[in-house]
């Protein structure tokens, strides 16, 4: 103890030059129920006890238990009274079943059988005192809550467990067995509390006030405070020569770490150098080509997941209602050829294939006396679809002849789309549409073609080189009309919305859709014309002496500028220039006068309802004889019969 107290007075010395260990007390269990002083301070209220000699080490393992006070501390031994007297019924029945082992019913439990139990245990012996209660912990074996149906079906099922198997275990052998298991945690206790004093005399050197609180009180009488600590092993010095050789191994790592560090930067430097070349000419470009009218966001490249430039050249803003392309292409930079490209994308928003398509118009003309046709007309291909590439444009006008280029793209593909739309209910007039990109139309000497050709065909390719044909010109016209039809279809569908708080996203193919019927309308109207034209002359030229026939195409009314002058600007400039159309897409009507002198007049009126069909108006007056007919029919065989009648009833006979 001398040496301790030796040491104690040393201690500010030794925490300067020692090794200082910081242990957390939170670390350390307590035994016995959470207790903080040690079980051998305990010892009147625990099984465990120190030997009347004062001997710490020896412990007696059968000693009874004492009848202390619990205040100062808990017993390893209970007392079952105090334990088990207030416990509910529901908990106590477990704990008493576990007591008598299987083949236990607690429906067996009498007042006699536990009279019989008391006796036989005071004749037994107070070794053989309470071999029951005090063995089971209430805290240890928590028990739940068990309905009374459960507990019976149990303790059914434990009574045919234990009829097939039974096991006897003789008074002897349980206190054997307690005996042994009592001495093995009173071990355990005595170490567990050992280690507890060697940590708390450990931890005294460093936080005092933490290891008082878990040090034992006999601890502190007999061992100074922070007498036990640890030392600091000295390291041998190195000499000069290791020292110089560190130096060098140490200014050597310097020198490469900032070599590397130098390489790094400048690679660094070199990247974001040409990146912000990069960027300066992108913008540059980007502020030179695209102008104020194009429709410029931001949007996220998906192939790529950067952000990048969106241009919108689709038409939904003039009036197009087409959805299976929006019309949106993403702006990059090729590094190949360091030019600003347009690439499409689709509705999923990545970019789509090569899809360069336009529609042509091909003519062929019946053999006469055969069944059939050769081509005699081919519409040629615009110069906006050609590749800018080829005809050595520069960059700025390269980057606008892109987007021209995919303007005029997407709108071929609507244009075709709307013209499958319209065909799709004139089948019964000779229009068929043999798949997606092709529609023809056949008439009595004529058939046409309406097709959606790539531009990488070879018969495009090779187009320039065939010999103009007799009908080119006219192909040409049907495409440009059909094309400036589709323009009036959009000025129509705008002046809706600006007129309508209603917007329409379908358009009716009945009323708006007006693209191949006037042009299909005006070509059978000019057939019925020499159909009537021959019956005319058949019936009533060559029967009627002295008889002429004139012709008078009637159409509707022209525009006019002062209906329109209490409407806005805008809708009253989309009314004048749909006006401009009215010729085309009015149907067709043609009055023909036959003069027969004083014997009457005589007027035909062809007209073509809903553009392709024949109504015929026969109107006959002979105001001498009182004579009037106003008639239509719809066949020329009805035509030929009231004809006929007419001239030999009443003209022949005058």
């Amino acid at each position: 103890m001398t040496e301790n107290s030796s040491e104690s007075s040393s201690n500010s010395n030794f925490m300067e030059d020692g090794i200082q260990l910081a242990l957390d007390p939170n670390l350390i269990t307590l035994p016995l129920h959470g207790s903080v002083s040690s079980p051998l301070t305990n010892a009147p209220n625990s099984n465990v006890q120190a030997s009347e000699n004062g001997n710490p080490d020896q412990i007696d393992v059968d000693a009874g238990p004492v009848n202390g006070n619990n205040d100062t501390g808990q017993s390893l031994i209970n007392n079952p009274y105090g334990l088990f007297g207030q416990m509910p019924l529901e908990h106590l029945i477990p704990l008493v079943l576990q007591q008598k082992g299987f083949g236990f019913k607690f429906a067996d439990l009498s007042e006699d059988a536990l009279e019989e139990e008391i006796e036989g245990d005071r004749s037994g012996g107070s070794d053989n005192a309470r071999p029951d209660l005090m063995d089971v912990d209430p805290s240890e074996n928590k028990v739940e809550e068990v309905p009374p149906e459960t507990l019976a079906e149990d303790n059914q099922g434990t009574t045919k467990d234990s009829e097939n198997k039974v096991e006897i275990i003789t008074q002897e052998q349980f206190m054997r067995m307690r005996r042994e298991m009592i001495e093995h945690i009173n071990i355990a206790m005595n170490e567990s509390s050992l280690a507890l004093e060697f940590l708390s005399l450990l931890l005294s050197s460093v936080r005092e006030s933490v290891a008082l609180s878990s040090m034992s009180p006999f601890l502190k009488k007999i061992v100074p405070v922070a007498s036990l600590n640890g030392d600091k092993v000295s390291l041998e010095p190195q000499t000069v020569e290791e020292q110089l050789t560190m130096q060098v191994i140490d200014r050597g790592w310097k020198i490469r770490c900032l070599n590397e560090s130098r390489t790094l930067l400048k690679e660094n430097h070199s990247m974001l150098e040409e990146k912000l070349k990069s960027e300066h000419r992108y913008w540059k470009k980007v502020l030179q080509y695209i102008s104020n009218k194009d429709v410029v966001f931001k949007l996220r490249d998906r192939s790529t997941g950067l952000r990048s430039l969106g241009i919108k050249y689709g038409y939904e803003d003039s009036g197009s209602t087409y959805r299976f392309d929006r019309g949106v292409a993403i702006l990059k930079t090729n590094p190949e050829t360091n030019t600003l490209e347009l690439v499409p994308i689709t509705g999923e928003n990545s970019p789509s294939t090569r899809n360069e398509k336009f529609i042509r118009i091909r003519i062929f003309t019946k053999i006469e006396f055969e069944d059939d046709y050769i081509l005699s007309g081919e519409s040629s291909v615009d110069n906006v679809f050609l590749n800018s590439d080829s005809s050595g444009k520069k960059d700025q006008e390269d980057i606008r002849s892109q987007i021209e280029k995919l303007k005029a793209l997407i709108f071929e593909q609507e244009l075709m789309y709307q013209l499958r739309r319209e065909c799709a209910q004139l089948i019964s007039y000779g229009v068929t549409i043999e798949n997606e990109k092709k529609i023809v139309i056949e008439l009595p000497n004529e058939k046409f073609e309406i097709e959606l050709v790539s531009l990488d065909d070879a018969s495009v390719v090779n187009h320039e080189q065939d010999a103009p044909k007799i009908n080119d010109r006219r192909a040409n016209l049907m495409l440009v009309t059909i094309r400036m039809l589709l323009v009036v279809m959009f000025k129509k569908n705008l002046r809706q919305r600006l007129t309508s708080s209603i917007r329409h996203t379908h358009l009716n193919v009945d009323k708006d859709i007006l693209l191949i019927r006037p042009l299909l309308g005006k070509m059978r109207h000019q057939n019925y014309k020499l159909l009537l034209k021959k019956i005319l002359k058949i019936h009533v030229l060559d029967v009627v002496e002295n008889s002429t026939l004139s012709e008078t195409a009637i159409f509707p009314s022209s525009y006019q500028n002062g209906d329109d002058a209490d409407l806005d600007i805008h809708i009253a400039k989309l009314n004048q220039e749909i006006s401009t159309f009215d010729r085309l897409l009015t149907p067709c009507k043609t009055q023909f006068d036959a003069k027969l002198s004083d014997k009457g007049e005589l007027s035909l009126t062809l007209e073509s309802p809903n553009y392709c069909n024949l109504a015929v108006r026969v109107f006959y007056q002979n105001e001498p004889k009182n004579v009037f007919f106003d008639t239509r029919f719809s066949e020329f065989k009805e035509v030929e019969e009231i004809l006929h009648f007419i001239v030999n009833e009443y003209i022949k006979k005058t």
